[in-house]
């Protein structure tokens, strides 16, 4: 018996191709296959809200600040939804009302940068003691409800631009995404764009003691199965349609 089983064995490992020596081991997929995939494993009805958010703040050395937001949603019945909210209300934002310090810095290059395909995040600074960030967050929720709008979020309209003590911050749509771009005058200057083929997160700095946040957040909201159905038979069916493409 035990020849039996081990002869078995042989035959089997002779059988598989050359290069199969780990028939269960991981292989990597080519991007074309990938592009046939994208949403195969969401099933219809479960999103219920999917939303992109984004905003850009600048504050200087004197504690004055200019910045915008982006809200864009998409609910379960495909109706979408932008909105725009001043970051900096009236009144606000003046600081302690000290002195700027002067910038004199030049920041130079990285044209390149606005067309990278993909990501792209960069902080240059021609200045001291500045600080930037530049943060991408993908959340994915269950069962959570539709976030509600800021109170003060104005239905987009066109571009739209806001001025304040800091500098002026301008919204608009560009290279098939929105892209908020703010300018604070000597002290350096900050860009975000999402869409068209690509995510830009930039802050140059050519004064000192500035302060410059692009934050961005992908969400989508899924809604929990119903009670008794199981999510691996339903994994499986939807594996079971790839079998024609030779998955």
């Amino acid at each position: 018996m035990k020849s039996l089983a081990w002869l078995a064995g042989c035959l089997v490992a002779l059988s598989l191709p050359a290069n199969a020596g780990n028939p269960f081991g991981a292989a990597e997929v080519q991007d074309e296959e990938l592009a046939q995939l994208r949403g195969r494993y969401v099933m219809p009805g479960r999103i219920i809200h999917f939303g992109v958010t984004m905003s850009s703040i600048w504050e200087n050395s004197a504690g004055q600040t200019i910045g915008a937001g982006v809200t864009f949603q998409l609910d379960e019945q495909a109706q979408p939804s932008l909105h725009i909210t001043q970051l900096t209300p009236q009144g606000e934002g003046q600081g302690s009302g000290g002195a700027v310090i002067p910038g004199n810095g030049q920041v130079v290059g990285g044209a390149g940068l606005t067309g990278v395909q993909g990501i792209s995040q960069s902080v240059r600074s021609a200045g001291d003691f500045n600080d930037g960030l530049n943060n991408l967050e993908i959340v994915v929720t269950r069962g959570a409800d539709t976030p509600t709008q800021a109170a003060d979020a104005a239905p987009w309209s066109g571009q739209t631009g806001f001025t304040g003590a800091a500098g002026e911050v301008l919204v608009s749509t560009r290279n098939g995404g929105l892209q908020i771009q703010l300018d604070a005058g000597a002290q350096g200057n900050a860009l975000q764009q999402i869409g068209g083929g690509n995510i830009t997160q930039q802050a140059n700095f050519s004064g000192s003691l500035n302060t410059a946040r692009n934050l961005a957040t992908l969400s989508v909201a899924l809604r929990d199965l119903p009670l008794g159905q199981d999510l691996a038979n339903c994994t499986l069916e939807q594996l079971r349609a790839l079998r024609p493409g030779g998955y």
